[in-house]
Order: structure tokens, then C-alpha cells, then sequence
């Protein structure tokens, strides 16, 4: 591939909060520089609107022998790149949509830069909302605050999975069960602690049997890694123990990815990663979809690579 002299912005978490052998969007700058893209890293602080056009306070990353460098601070309108990752990690609060609300705003008035993933799209259709449009490819699934629907739920299942809406990682993800006297206590425990309705799931028993994480470009699958919980667990995250294996996709779990990628597509929800258990869509993650180093470990696909040699051709 031709060394083409474009500009990425990533807008993102601290380095020094991040894993640098593990991150995904870390994997993602070391490509953009040795494809000769030009790097620089920015916090969701450094951005501010004026009027019609956003502005934002920036470093430049380089890597010299294989550490990162960052030059100093510089300002400048976000028309001065090519493309804006927007790759901070949730919780989706009211920072991070206002956050998306400013980009947004700004994308109506400029042309440049390409964003990924659309902030619009991040906007509308966060990790555990996003999969509703789709709801005949999930366990059975609804979402409420009225303790009255979850003690019936609970009535008719032996056991449910709750989960918070805005945040990642598998924080605000609980098992209950039906003969437990203080399933109703831990949900109304998740309402009072993050103020939002509570996502009220059928649990998936075969998710001792791996949780598959799916990167999808575009639209289209290009690599993937099966994460297998701890025995006894119910939570797959690899930060929290699991193990991740080489896997493929059945033919049912391809079918999954066509029905979802017209609208991935419309939505300008460019990266995603979303997450199959036992056949059945769990989330889709628009914000910063992680595990394409694991893959690249296990595999051999360069998720970045791919990524990268899509965005360039237009």
C-alpha cells in the first residue's frame, strides 16, 4: 500500500489509562503511523464549539523505537483532518452525549473530517439499545424501572440478566434468580445507583460456552474471537478473566451479520464489534469496540490493517 500523507484524529482516554499491548485503539494509531498517516491524540475535554465549527486542542504521536512521543499542544479546527476516531470508552453519560451533540453539529456545516464512527449514529444507538432494532435475533428482552414488570418477569424465568444501559466492561451486569429472596433488592439496587431504566434479559445458559466477539467493517465480519468466562462465571470480558479462543461464525451467526449491516451502513456505524451468544445477538457496540489485538494474536488478522485499507479507498 502506497504511503498516502493523511490526518487522523483520535479522540480518546489518557495513554497512561490504557493498556498499550492490549488497546484496540492503540493498535489502531501504531497502523495509521506505519502506513505513514499522520497521528494525533485528543481528550473529549479539548473540544469546543464555535458556532458552526469545531475546534480542538491536539498532540501529535509518533513512534520512535517502539515507544510513543507526543509533540506539543496545538490548536485547530477539526476541518484540518482527514478523519475523527471517536474512541473515548463509556459510560455514555451526559458528557459523552454532549460530546456527540457538538460533533454532530459540527458535521452538519463541514464536510471534513470522516468520522468513525458517526457521532449521530453513537448518539442514537448505544451498545444495549442497539441491538433492540433487531430484537427477533436476541433472548427475549425488555427494558424498565417498574419493580412491579420485574417481579413478574422473574416469576415466569428461573433466572434473568440485568444490565445498566450506559456503561462497559460487564459493570452494572448482575444474575438473578427466580428463588433468590434479594433478586428484587439488586435491581432496584442498579436503578438507584445509575438512574436509568434496567435492561431485563433471558439468560443465555450456553454462555459458558463463549461469548463471540465479531468486528464487523462496514458492515461485513472480518475477524473474530470466542471469549470463554471463568468456570462458574457468567461474564466473558477478558478483563475479568476470560479466555479467548479461535472460533468461527455458524451459518446462522453469518445470517445475523446481513440482516444488521443495512443499517449499520445508514447509520454511518463504520467499526462495530457486536457480541453472539448461543446464536442470539447480545450487543452492538458503536462506541469503541476492543479486541482486535486478541485477534490478531490468535488468528492472524490485522483488524487494523483492514480497517485502515477500507478507509483509504473511500
Amino acid at each position: 500500500m502506497n504511503r498516502i500523507k493523511h490526518k487522523a484524529l483520535f479522540q480518546m482516554d489518557s495513554f497512561n489509562k490504557l493498556d498499550i499491548k492490549t488497546d484496540s485503539t492503540i493498535s489502531i494509531i501504531k497502523e495509521a503511523l506505519t502506513l505513514g498517516i499522520k497521528a494525533y491524540v485528543s481528550n473529549p475535554n479539548d473540544l469546543t464549539l464555535t458556532q458552526n465549527n469545531a475546534f480542538v486542542s491536539f498532540r501529535e504521536v509518533t513512534l520512535i523505537n517502539s515507544k510513543f512521543s507526543f509533540s506539543k499542544q496545538k490548536n485547530s479546527t477539526i476541518t484540518k483532518f482527514d478523519y475523527f476516531f471517536i474512541r473515548q470508552d463509556p459510560p455514555f453519560d451526559l458528557k459523552y452525549l454532549t460530546n456527540c451533540y457538538l460533533l454532530e453539529l459540527h458535521q452538519k456545516f463541514n464536510k471534513n473530517p470522516r468520522f468513525i464512527n458517526d457521532p449521530g449514529g453513537i448518539k442514537n444507538f448505544t451498545e444495549k439499545i442497539c441491538p433492540i432494532y433487531f430484537n427477533s435475533l436476541m433472548p427475549k428482552t425488555l427494558v424498565t424501572s417498574d419493580e412491579k414488570i420485574f417481579k413478574e418477569t422473574l416469576s415466569k424465568k428461573k433466572t434473568l440478566i440485568l444490565k445498566t444501559l450506559y456503561n462497559k466492561g460487564g459493570e452494572g451486569v448482575i444474575k438473578v434468580e427466580k428463588n433468590d429472596k434479594n433478586s428484587l433488592s439488586k435491581f432496584k439496587e442498579l436503578i438507584s445507583k445509575y438512574k436509568v431504566p434496567v435492561v431485563i434479559q433471558d439468560f443465555v445458559s450456553k454462555v459458558s460456552d463463549g461469548d463471540k466477539r465479531v468486528i464487523l467493517i462496514e458492515g461485513e465480519p472480518v475477524g473474530l474471537i470466542n471469549r470463554v468466562p471463568k468456570i462458574g462465571q457468567y461474564k466473558a470480558n477478558l478483563h475479568l478473566g476470560g479466555k479467548a479462543e479461535i472460533s468461527v461464525l455458524t451459518k446462522k451467526e453469518q445470517e445475523i451479520c446481513k440482516k444488521i449491516k443495512p443499517f449499520l451502513l445508514e447509520k454511518k456505524l463504520i467499526f462495530v464489534g457486536i457480541d453472539l451468544i448461543d446464536e442470539k445477538l447480545s450487543e452492538i457496540n458503536v462506541t469503541s469496540p476492543t479486541g482486535i489485538v486478541q485477534i490478531k494474536e490468535l488468528t492472524g488478522v490485522n483488524v487494523a490493517r483492514i480497517l485502515w485499507s477500507k478507509l483509504l479507498k473511500g
